[in-house]
C-alpha cells in the first residue's frame, strides 16, 4: 500500500506538469507562432544600450563583443564591463578597446554580475537596455523583434529571447540542446499563456531601463539575479513577454560537474527568491503569480515526500520473499514507463514546435526514451543540496560565482 501511494505521488506530480506544459504550450504556439508573419523593423526604432558583463571571460568576449559591433541593429551602444576578473579579462578589452567603439568599465572588485549590470545601467545612453552573457551570439533581427513590443506596450519592462546552444557534438551537449528545446522552451511558451513567467533568461534579455530603475536595479545580494528580477517586475505590476523568434546561441556546460554546478545555482536561486518575496506574493493577489508559487512549491514538496515515502517503503520491505520484491520492483517499472509516456508526448509536441526555429534539433527524437526520467531525477536531487544552501546563505552580501565550464568554443 505504501508502494502504491509513493508510485502515485511518483507520476502524478511529473505527468500533471507535463500536460500542463505540453498544452501550455501548443497553445501557444498557435496563437502567437504559426502564422506569425516576417518581421517589419518598426518605423519609430529606438536606441537599445547592450551589456555584457564579464568574469574570467577572455576566451569568449571578443566574439561576443565583435558579434555585436556587426549586429544590424542601428541605434546601438555597448557596454563591456569588466568584473574584477582574476585571468587577462581587463587586458582583453583594454586590446579591443582600440580597434571598437564601445564603453569599457573596469571594476577592480569581483562584486558579482548584478553589481556588475548595475554599474552598466547607470552610464547606460538609451532607454532599453539588452544584457547577454559574455559566451552569446545575438542572431540579426533578434533585437528588433524585442523592441517591437515595448514600443507596443509600455507596461512592459521586460522582454526575454529563446537561446540555442552552440557546442552540440558532445552527448551532454545534445541533451541540453533537446531540454532547452522541449521543456524550457515549453514551460516559458506555458507560463506566458497563463500569464506570467518565472524568469528571463539571463543570458538574453531586453528591459525597459525605466522599469529597472522603479525596482532599484537588480538585486546584488540574489545569487541568480535573473529570477530575483523577474519577480520584481512581477511584483511592480511591470509585464514580462517571452518572443521565441528571438534568438541567440550561447555556450553549455559539456561536463557533469559544470553543469551540476549551474543547475544547483539556479535552482538555490529560485528558492531564495521564494523565501524572500512568498509574503508580498500571496498579498499580491494576482492568480498567474499564486500559479508560479505553487509550481515551485510542489517542486520540492514533491521530491522530499518521494524520499520519505521511499525510505519508509525500504524500512518495510522483506527482502527475503523474491514474490514481494519482484512485484514491488514491477510496480515501478510500470510507473516509469507511465511516466516516460506522458514526458514523450511532450517532447514530441515540443520538439514539433521548435523545428520552425532551428530544424537540426528533430535528432532529439533519440532522446525520447530515457531522457525524461533522467531529468526529473537531476532536478529531485538538485533540490536537495540547493534548498540547504538558500536557507543557509547570509542576505545582504554580494553574490558573486564562477561560470561553469562552456565545453568547446566553436
Amino acid at each position: 500500500m505504501i508502494l502504491l501511494k509513493f508510485l502515485l505521488i511518483l507520476i502524478l506530480y511529473p505527468a500533471i506538469m507535463s500536460m500542463y506544459w505540453t498544452i501550455g504550450s501548443s497553445l501557444y504556439f498557435i496563437r502567437y507562432e504559426l502564422f506569425s508573419k516576417s518581421h517589419k523593423v518598426p518605423s519609430d526604432l529606438k536606441g537599445i544600450t547592450f551589456v555584457v558583463a564579464c568574469f574570467n571571460e577572455q576566451d569568449t568576449l571578443e566574439e561576443t563583443l565583435t558579434s555585436l559591433v556587426h549586429l544590424d541593429y542601428p541605434l546601438k551602444e555597448i557596454i563591456m564591463v569588466n568584473d574584477g576578473s582574476t585571468d587577462y579579462t581587463a587586458a582583453k578589452l583594454t586590446d579591443l578597446k582600440s580597434r571598437y567603439d564601445f564603453k569599457f568599465i573596469n571594476l577592480k572588485e569581483n562584486k558579482g554580475k548584478a553589481n556588475a549590470l548595475n554599474e552598466a545601467v547607470k552610464e547606460a545612453s538609451y532607454d532599453y537596455v539588452l544584457c547577454i552573457d559574455a559566451d552569446t551570439v545575438i542572431f540579426d533581427g533578434a533585437p528588433q523583434y524585442m523592441m517591437t513590443h515595448m514600443l507596443n506596450d509600455n507596461s512592459i519592462g521586460a522582454v526575454t529571447g529563446n537561446p540555442r546552444i552552440r557546442n552540440k557534438d558532445s552527448m551532454l551537449g545534445k541533451i541540453q540542446v533537446v531540454e532547452y528545446a522541449s521543456i524550457i522552451g515549453g514551460i516559458k511558451r506555458a507560463q506566458s499563456l497563463a500569464g506570467a513567467i518565472n524568469t528571463v533568461s539571463g543570458v538574453f534579455t531586453l528591459f525597459r531601463k525605466e522599469a529597472l530603475e522603479d525596482v532599484g536595479l537588480f538585486d546584488t545580494d540574489m545569487i541568480t539575479e535573473d529570477i530575483a528580477m523577474s519577480w520584481n517586475l512581477h511584483l511592480n505590476d511591470w509585464k514580462i513577454l517571452y518572443e521565441p523568434r528571438a534568438m541567440c546561441f550561447m555556450l553549455v556546460p559539456e561536463t557533469l560537474g559544470g553543469l551540476w554546478k549551474q543547475r544547483v545555482r539556479w535552482s538555490q536561486g529560485g528558492h531564495e527568491v521564494i523565501i524572500r518575496d512568498f509574503k508580498n506574493i500571496i498579498k499580491k493577489g494576482q492568480f498567474p503569480l499564486y500559479l508560479l508559487l505553487l509550481e515551485s512549491l510542489l517542486s520540492i514538496l514533491w521530491i522530499y515526500i518521494i524520499l520519505l515515502t521511499l525510505f519508509f517503503t525500504v524500512m518495510r520491505l522483506d527482502l527475503l520473499n523474491i514474490f514481494s520484491v519482484r512485484e514491488q520492483l514491477s510496480l515501478l517499472v510500470i510507473s516509469a514507463l507511465i511516466l516516460t509516456f506522458f514526458n514523450i508526448i511532450q517532447f514530441l509536441v515540443a520538439l514539433f514546435i521548435d523545428v520552425k526555429y532551428e530544424r537540426r534539433n528533430i535528432i532529439g527524437l533519440l532522446f525520447l526514451s530515457w531522457y525524461p526520467t533522467v531529468y526529473w531525477l537531476i532536478n529531485g536531487l538538485v533540490v536537495l543540496f540547493a534548498l540547504p544552501k538558500a536557507l543557509k546563505r547570509k542576505k545582504g552580501e554580494f553574490a558573486t560565482w564562477t561560470s561553469p565550464d562552456r565545453g568547446d568554443i566553436q
